[in-house]
């Protein structure tokens, strides 16, 4: 009896420690389908800074700490820095997520109760979310904002979904519609600051020239000088892809070739995944793969944080715009390429 007692008292504290190991830290176990053995990567903001880890999932399967002591927006990405969902997350809490490199909106999520209603959202509205227009989205958007003032999911969807390019003071007004404890500063401001620090981390860098492999089996070489204005749209095999492609396309006929160059950069893993995209995008512009991914040195200097990812360039190089917002880049081109 007094064994069991003893034994009784060793598992309490176990859970008292263990406990309070957790009440230190968050904790997020999850799986991307069909990644395999590879390196998995999150991102967040926590006391003012940008923290970056990267772990190697097994099998597709992956364990990952982080330490905040307010809710932060955890990024989730693979190894070829695709980025594959967004969690809600703080200390003391345990996420189990399952994640599809090829669809981002197919995400299923289990934990904290924002997060598995952001979950949810995204599930439930995949279709509008992944082809509908920004209008559309802006509108699924501002009808569930509307109805849930008192959700910090919300807050969530108006960080993350929401195009407010030439729509700011609707952005704005829409916002402060969301309670005040449904819209946390530290929170908005925190992922506002991670986005800050990943798009201007190497903005002052040049856009070089390059050659590169392109679909046509031959070498594409893309210098800025030769137009005034240039795109690169740096992918892989994503969801949503055909609403980028929509988009690039309008900009594209837009403009004659001599003012504007468009280049779609793919890191897909091999050849023959990136020649079945490209064949299904039937597309004018360049379509080139470059060796290696996001590992390729080409790169390096522009520090491609996440895919999809768009540069906007004048023709000496100088970058106008870097982000994940193919809106944004097209808005960046107008803006060049109407003066």
């Amino acid at each position: 009896m007094v064994k069991r007692f003893n034994l009784l008292i060793v598992l309490v504290i176990s859970l008292i420690l263990s406990s309070c190991g957790d009440d230190s830290q968050f904790r997020i176990t999850g799986s991307i389908e069909g990644l395999g053995t590879r390196h998995v990567y999150i991102m967040y903001v926590a006391d003012g800074s940008v923290n970056r880890f990267m772990t190697t999932a097994i099998d597709g399967k992956f364990v990952i700490d982080g330490v905040s002591s307010d809710y932060t927006v955890v990024e989730i990405f693979s190894s070829t820095k695709e980025l594959v969902g967004r969690v809600l997350a703080k200390n003391g809490q345990t996420i189990e997520c399952s994640f599809n490199p090829d669809d981002y909106y197919a995400m299923k999520i289990k934990g904290n109760k924002p997060t598995e209603q952001w979950g949810r959202f995204l599930n439930e509205n995949s279709k509008v979310l992944s082809t509908g227009t920004p209008a559309e989205v802006n509108a699924l958007v501002k009808k569930y904002v509307v109805d849930n003032r008192d959700n910090i999911v919300s807050s969530l969807l108006m960080m993350t979904q929401y195009d407010a390019i030439d729509n700011e003071s609707q952005a704005d007004s829409l916002f402060s519609l969301i309670e005040p404890k449904a819209r946390p500063e530290k929170l908005v401001d925190d992922y506002r600051r991670l986005l800050i620090q990943v798009n201007n981390s190497a903005l002052n860098v040049k856009v070089r020239p390059f050659s590169l492999y392109s679909y046509g089996d031959s070498m594409e070489r893309y210098s800025p000088s030769r137009s005034s204005c240039s795109l690169l749209y740096f992918s892989t095999v994503q969801s949503g892809r055909d609403t980028i492609i929509s988009t690039l396309r309008k900009a594209f006929d837009r403009y004659p070739r001599r003012r504007f160059k468009l280049v779609d950069v793919s890191f897909t893993p091999d050849t023959l995944s990136w020649k079945n995209v490209a064949r299904m995008d039937s597309v004018d512009w360049p379509q080139v793969w470059a060796v290696g991914g996001v590992a390729n040195s080409v790169f390096d200097e522009l520090n491609i944080p996440r895919l999809p990812y768009f540069i906007v360039a004048d023709s000496t190089g100088k970058q106008l715009y870097r982000g994940a917002s193919v809106s944004r880049a097209v808005s960046a081109v107008n803006k060049r390429l109407s003066h």
